[in-house]
């Protein structure tokens, strides 16, 4: 996919639209709001197994909703199970751009043609684990008591300008929606996707739909390690080791960019998921002035090494990954000086 980004940004005066502005009006448009990727795109192939929707909305002017199993609804969203339902979060594809996951959305949208404009001024995204949640409130942004795990919104009024008129017509798609992998991480097994459309380009004929294409997607890719404190004074790292927790660990890609950040968690583990393809470095952050390096240890895949000591002792280089990697035993040492 193209990484290229092409936000849109119009400062205007209390008029009808608000201060940001995704402007999708033209074929190749991309804009980006709160880490998402939105894009303009061509119509995508129609059919069963190409495209599954779980959320339909139609009113006229403002109108919203979201999926879910549960019934009676409550918004606007079309009643059939067909339409709006409970999606998996493993059925949501994967994408990345720029060595980043982000997970794939696909709106639809239909206009009279004579009026074609469409505004998106409101999406969030949940997560839960049933797949009958119910109970938005418009007031708190939440859905069943639960906060929104993205918010285009969070961080000032964004809208989204569509023009139904870049594809005509039902089912082929407008645009996609690119939600970062990460926000998804250790949440339920369940999506819930809430738009509302229609406050500032309103809407005017048909219905909004929301779905997820069907494809194969590349098998993930993953890194994990323990960080230790030296337990018995030899300053090496051995299973007698005692777990350190709450040292953040970055990992960075071959040109020296960082692309991730965790924190060891209580047992002393870190870990890294929904890697793209490539050549990385793991490095921590080394607490001062108390703690100095241990030889740390080369993990790899599938009982093969990958990688070279980091010449600080501080992490590990030239971690190389292909899709369906899960390299493991990346673990990084400390020893404690008494100063």
């Amino acid at each position: 996919m193209s990484a290229r980004l092409r936000p849109t940004l119009e400062l205007l005066e209390a008029r009808e639209v608000p201060a940001a502005l995704v402007d999708l009006t033209y074929r190749g448009a991309e804009g980006a709001a709160n880490g998402a990727l939105f894009r303009q795109t061509d119509a995508q192939p129609t059919g069963s197994g190409v495209i599954h929707s779980f959320l339909r909305v139609h009113g006229s002017g403002v109108e919203q909703g979201h999926n879910t199993d549960a019934r009676p609804l409550l918004l606007d969203e079309n009643k059939s199970p067909t339409f709006t339902r409970s999606l998996a979060l493993a059925d949501v594809p994967v994408v990345r751009v720029n060595n980043v996951a982000y997970r794939e959305f696909l709106l639809d949208i239909n206009q009279k043609s004579s009026a074609p404009l469409l505004s998106l001024d409101e999406l969030r995204l949940y997560v839960g684990g049933r797949p009958d949640l119910s109970g938005y409130s418009a007031a708190t942004r939440t859905l069943a008591g639960l906060p929104a795990v993205y918010d285009m919104d969070a961080g000032g009024d964004v809208t989204v300008k569509m023009d139904y008129r870049l594809n005509p017509g039902s089912g082929g798609g407008d645009v996609t929606v690119l939600i970062p992998s990460a926000v998804f991480a250790g949440a339920g097994g369940y999506v819930y996707l809430y738009s509302k459309f229609g406050e500032t380009w309103g809407g005017n004929a048909g219905f909004e739909e929301w779905a997820v294409r069907a494809g194969v997607q590349q098998p993930p890719i993953s890194l994990s390690g323990r960080v230790l404190l030296d337990a018995n004074g030899d300053h090496t790292i051995d299973p007698n080791d005692t777990p350190l927790s709450g040292i953040v660990v970055n990992l960075y890609d071959l040109a020296g960019n960082r692309v991730a950040t965790t924190v060891s968690g209580p047992d002393g583990t870190y870990a890294f998921s929904d890697l793209s393809p490539g050549t990385y470095t793991v490095l921590m952050v080394v607490p001062s002035p108390n703690y100095v390096t241990m030889y740390p240890d080369v993990g790899g895949v599938a009982g093969t090494p990958v990688g070279n000591v980091e010449m600080t002792w501080a992490g590990v280089t030239q971690i190389q990954l292909q899709p369906g990697d899960e390299a493991t035993g990346y673990n990084l040492g400390l020893w404690d000086t008494g100063l």
